[in-house]
């Protein structure tokens, strides 16, 4: 707290000069300490700071009736409000709490037994103003956790306006760019309020303003991992976050469309669609919410009056809909886990939205070929193992590195034109299949 407060009331010309004479691996350090600030002061939501509360007012009171809490008094009662808090936190314990532990007295693991949360609770059962007390408490703590969220926003864009050179360095392909970046993922990855989402947004379309040949030349991690954690938020539970995010993602498409000069938005197509199977085992995406958040983004893209002459909405809205297929196959996929004939279709339909994404289609391509070797249906997997090595053989043929692509298997099915649908900006484990 001490040093975000020095951080908040320090001149941007001290601090200028600090981060020039600091060597890298200090600078390093004071990133991993913002990383902790953050995780530390994260915010744990209403419904959780009033259920840590009631259930200390229950520690307290019956430490009172026991008589073990020094300056106790037994006679006092809790009014109106808590009760209900009490009554409410109880019946969501069933639900899945978030792992937040943050802020100072309330926060640890040990926070009931902590001496100054019970003496604090003790005075405030003491002066009949205990409905103000928490509610004032309950305020402080939310406040506190979006003013720490501000104060590492700050840093950040002050940081990035100074070191902006360096970390274009290499095509912003460096050290300095990584760390700067994944503190900005860390708050994705910590619980924020819809409050404070609102001003990450704002910060990051600002940073892809700045810096995009980091997620859009060279390699794709950076790309990725931004992905993947917007596609996160759009399956937030506030409505306002989903729309902030949807359009985060739109603005991040449209900067790689601008990007490539008007062409294509091959980067961003591809990285989303390996995010939303990755998303798909670890979030369980795919229901109300994230569906509503697709289509928010596709009325950003038909109501883009400068992009409507262009292909651009085209491509957003292909996109969408691979990703919605997606969605739909995998959930069948689980209905249908004892119908062998239903599963195979299913993932085929699958493996076709992943036609431009080759890791994800060879994936997908292998898992049918099993499921027809475990059933006798020995051809047909032969076909799917056939339709891997044209993948194969058009990836290494765009690559320089094969005479022939999936041409080269056509005397055996027609079927096989379907692998000439890769994307160039493909990620193929290429030494893999030279192992192969």
């Amino acid at each position: 707290m001490c040093f975000l407060h020095i951080m908040k009331t320090i001149s941007d010309e001290t601090l200028t000069a600090y981060w020039q004479r600091a060597p890298s691996p200090e600078v390093s350090d004071f990133f991993s300490i913002l990383d902790v600030c953050l995780q530390n002061f994260r915010y744990l939501g209403k419904r959780n700071i009033i259920r840590k509360i009631a259930a200390a007012f229950k520690f307290v009171q019956s430490t009172q009736n026991n008589g073990t809490l020094k300056g106790s008094n037994p006679s006092c009662q809790t009014s109106g409000l808590l009760p209900q808090w009490m009554h409410s936190a109880s019946s969501h314990e069933g639900q899945k709490q978030h792992r937040s532990q943050t802020l100072p007295i309330i926060r640890g693991k040990n926070a009931l037994s902590n001496p100054k949360l019970l003496q604090m609770l003790d005075n405030t059962m003491t002066s009949n103003s205990n409905e103000i007390d928490i509610v004032h408490h309950v305020d402080t703590e939310a406040n506190i956790a979006t003013e720490v969220c501000l104060t590492i926003l700050d840093l950040l864009s002050l940081f990035t306006q100074i070191h902006q050179r360096q970390l274009q360095q290499s095509d912003c392909q460096n050290s300095l760019m990584k760390r700067v970046f994944d503190t900005y993922m860390l708050f994705f990855q910590v619980n924020q309020s819809a409050t404070a989402l609102k001003h990450v947004f704002a910060s990051l379309r600002l940073f892809v303003c700045k810096f995009p040949s980091a997620f859009f030349q060279g390699p794709a991690d950076l790309c990725g991992s931004f992905c993947y954690e917007v596609l996160k938020c759009c399956n937030h539970r506030s409505r306002s976050t989903q729309t902030e995010a949807s359009a985060l993602l739109y603005f991040f498409m449209r900067k790689n469309f601008e990007f490539n000069k008007q062409k294509s938005i091959v980067r961003s197509h591809l990285q989303l669609i390996k995010a939303v199977s990755q998303l798909i085992a670890d979030a369980g995406i795919g229901g109300p919410r994230f569906q509503h958040s697709l289509a928010i983004t596709n009325n950003f893209a038909n109501g883009d009056k400068q992009m409507k002459n262009s292909n651009f909405p085209a491509e957003v809205k292909d996109l969408t809909k691979r990703i919605r297929t997606v969605l739909m196959a995998t959930a069948q996929m689980k209905e249908h886990e004892k119908d062998p004939e239903m599963l195979v279709d299913l993932q085929y339909s699958l493996a076709n939205s992943y036609a431009s994404t080759p890791e994800l289609r060879r994936t997908w391509l292998e898992s049918m070929a099993k499921i027809h070797a475990r059933n006798g249906d020995l051809s047909e997997a032969a076909m799917c193992y056939i339709h891997i090595a044209a993948l194969i053989a058009e990836y290494l043929k765009r690559k320089g590195m094969f005479s022939m692509g999936w041409p080269a298997f056509l005397s055996i099915t027609p079927n096989i034109k379907e692998e000439g649908a890769m994307k160039e900006d493909s990620g193929i484990d290429l030494k893999e299949e030279e192992r192969q």
